[in-house]
């Protein structure tokens, strides 16, 4: 199995790049996680608490959690992640199995932080995109898909996500394979997940 990791501010076009790496590979057993499931469970406040939650602070996600059970698929094993609601702010009791595949694909906007975690990747990207773009993006997304105001996005991006983005995500890309901008060449991607399935070198490779 080999694991490729995506990584970008919100907006940055991590899932479309995914998405193309999908379809490309459609006759593999592609498999795809976002570090968004695991997000930590916080049920047990209110929705208003929920929401004012720093959501782009590396302490809401449950790493211990993601590195457990990224460990016990890469040895073998079927896995059974948290899902998790970005309307209610809350984790679901539904869980997604993850069965064993060629091609595991991860994406999230602090994948690259954690050493334990980048040591996983075959292969790593960094879409770097600029903030105007990556707001416009993440307006359109969240008043479509999250039902939420441009109001209230923008101002959750300029008093979380832009100080996180700059803290934690940015300097994170220097982890990277691979920096691509917006207008990207996907045969250079998929040139160099090529090479980790199907090349010589074995190194690092989880057959």
């Amino acid at each position: 199995m080999i694991i490729v990791a995506i990584s970008g501010g919100t907006g940055s076009g991590k899932t479309t790049l995914a998405e193309k790496i999908i379809k490309n590979y459609s006759k593999l057993k592609v498999n795809y996680l976002s570090l968004d499931y695991y997000y930590k469970d916080y049920s047990d406040i209110s929705f208003n608490k929920r929401s004012k939650i720093n959501f782009d602070h590396p302490n809401s996600i449950d790493f211990k959690l993601f590195y457990q059970q990224i460990s016990k698929h890469i040895k073998g094993y079927d896995i059974k992640t948290p899902t998790y609601s970005y309307k209610r702010h809350k984790r679901l009791k539904k869980t997604l199995l993850i069965k064993q595949g060629d091609l595991l694909i991860l994406d999230g906007i602090l994948i690259l932080l954690k050493n334990n975690i980048r040591d996983f990747f075959d292969l790593s990207i960094f879409l770097d995109v600029s903030s105007s773009k990556r707001l416009k993006r993440r307006i359109s997304r969240d008043k479509r898909e999250r039902g939420r105001s441009i109001a209230e996005v923008e101002e959750r991006f300029l008093k979380m996500i832009k100080p996180m983005h700059k803290k934690y995500v940015e300097p994170s890309k220097n982890f990277a394979d691979i920096i691509l901008d917006e207008d990207y060449d996907f045969e250079l991607i998929k040139n160099k997940i090529d090479q980790k399935l199907y090349g010589n070198n074995q190194k690092n490779k989880r057959f």
